[in-house]
């Protein structure tokens, strides 16, 4: 998985209003206030056909089609187009959707496997403690966990909410025994092993390096969402459910749910169990929004 976000939002026509940012004490956000992407309008994608995706659901939307249907495709146009970068007309020779005054962000799929040969953490580990570990952006775990410290008012909500994000992930890891914890001496999160033979020695503590493909994919997920604070967000995600266990992907949905029921998710699948626990109302067939076109010279 690959992890980005605008941050501030998107300072321009596409993205008008309020910002959000995750590093600064800011007046709350009203959700009435939000305004999601509701359509969404793609012409000419690869010179093959067009893409016109009316009433967006609010909550979540399941992309489902094929390969090659343009899954991937529309979540990456929808991300450039919010960000205001350059959309190659080899792609697409048009792009609109509805304006939103919220931040988006995107979490893209990695189904290449960094090589075992290479001593070079994985794109995967990198985004996972980017987004963990102290950045230049104030936007990471550690930086939120410092507002204990850097703004007392903020203390107890700060703890309920971290007690709660702990919660949640020990939930979805509860089957492999692992908890999650803060390392204190290293200020990064960890995840130790309680075995009841050693009850009288220290709690073997594992490290973000020693996680799975999967559980480094999952928690990059969910501390992503938990991020956001339960504000008005718009997150893309590229078939969450690569290296993901079935009982995880089960749950995924729900879980993001949890951590920001104020989240737009929008997320490509091949995968059933992403919908299985109750989603099926929301999936969206690229079939059903994609028209082709006839070429008239």
């Amino acid at each position: 998985m690959h992890y980005e976000n605008t941050g501030s939002g998107c300072p321009h026509f596409r993205c008008p209003g309020p910002v959000v940012q995750t590093n600064s004490i800011k007046k709350e956000y009203h959700i009435m206030d939000a305004n999601y992407i509701q359509n969404f309008i793609v012409v000419e994608l690869w010179n093959r056909f067009s893409i016109e995706w009316k009433n967006v659901y609010r909550d979540v939307n399941i992309l489902v089609g094929i390969n090659g249907s343009g899954k991937t495709t529309l979540l990456n146009l929808m991300y450039e187009y919010y960000t205001l970068q350059k959309i190659k007309k080899s792609i697409a020779t048009g792009v609109s959707g509805t304006e939103i005054n919220v931040p988006i962000t995107y979490i893209h799929s990695f189904d290449v496997p960094a090589s075992g040969k290479k001593k070079t953490e994985s794109q995967l580990l990198q985004q996972l403690k980017g987004i963990i570990n102290q950045n230049d952006k104030g936007t990471s775990f550690f930086d939120y966990r410092m507002r204990i410290v850097n703004y007392p008012e903020q203390k107890e909500l700060v703890q309920r909410r971290l007690a709660y994000f702990f919660e949640v992930v020990d939930k979805m890891f509860q089957d492999t025994g692992k908890h999650i914890c803060y390392d204190r001496e290293k200020n990064t999160l960890a995840f130790q092993i309680n075995d009841i033979r050693m009850r009288y020695e220290r709690p073997k503590l594992i490290s973000l390096d020693e996680l799975s493909s999967g559980e480094k994919q999952l928690l990059l997920i969910l501390t992503t969402v938990f991020l956001q604070e339960e504000k008005p967000n718009v997150l893309l995600m590229d078939e969450p459910e690569v290296s993901l266990h079935i009982s995880w992907q089960d749950q995924l949905i729900s879980r993001i749910r949890e951590l920001n029921p104020n989240c737009q998710l929008i997320l490509t699948t091949h995968s059933p169990n992403i919908f299985a626990d109750g989603w099926e109302d929301k999936l969206v067939f690229m079939d059903d929004i994609t028209y082709k076109f006839h070429d008239e010279s």
